[in-house]
């Protein structure tokens, strides 16, 4: 935990549009190292240690903001992929992004459901749904026929073909 690995995070999340993985304790880590610096200013001032003391909050303010606007963008993506995952976010960001999942999952499921079901296209008889054991937890998401879920594990569900491929795809779910 130093100011100079602050830096390189901060240039990280500034040059690449994927966020970088961190501890879960990564925001309470450099509070703390924050209040030690402020602390050590108090007891003995000095030019530079208020230098680093300010760069370093500047610092964790800007690379915050950029980490939110990325977790916003990941909830956003991850809701119309369904691929929801708060891994690798440090333990305030998990509570920001699982809170915008559900927000955006919700809002989609309110804005969709008011909406008339598109025609569906004709298929073969016995290939529009498919019968699927849910094998981990699956968030509501918005597939082929409108919103689908949440499913809780062990669940079996009737989906539509393409949605019931999709899950079993991504290990969430399998045929029965």
């Amino acid at each position: 935990m130093s100011f100079e690995a602050l830096r390189r995070l901060q240039l990280q999340e500034r040059n690449h549009a994927v966020i970088t993985p961190l501890e879960a304790s990564f925001y309470e880590d450099y509070r703390k190292h924050v209040e030690f610096q402020r602390e050590a200013l108090h007891k003995g001032f000095s030019l530079e240690a208020a230098s680093v003391y300010e760069g370093t909050r500047k610092l964790l303010s800007e690379v915050a903001l950029r980490r939110q606007q990325k977790v916003f963008l990941k909830a956003l993506r991850d809701v119309h992929g369904g691929d929801v995952s708060g891994e690798g976010l440090a333990r305030e960001e998990k509570e920001l992004y699982h809170s915008l999942v559900k927000l955006v999952a919700d809002y989609e499921a309110k804005l969709f459901s008011s909406m008339p079901a598109s025609p569906a296209v004709p298929a073969a008889a016995g290939e529009k749904e498919l019968e699927v054991q849910v094998v981990s937890e699956v968030p509501q998401f918005v597939g082929v026929t409108g919103v689908v879920g949440p499913f809780g594990v062990q669940q079996i569900v009737k989906l539509a073909k393409d949605d019931a491929q999709l899950l079993i795809e991504q290990g969430l779910a399998r045929k029965v």
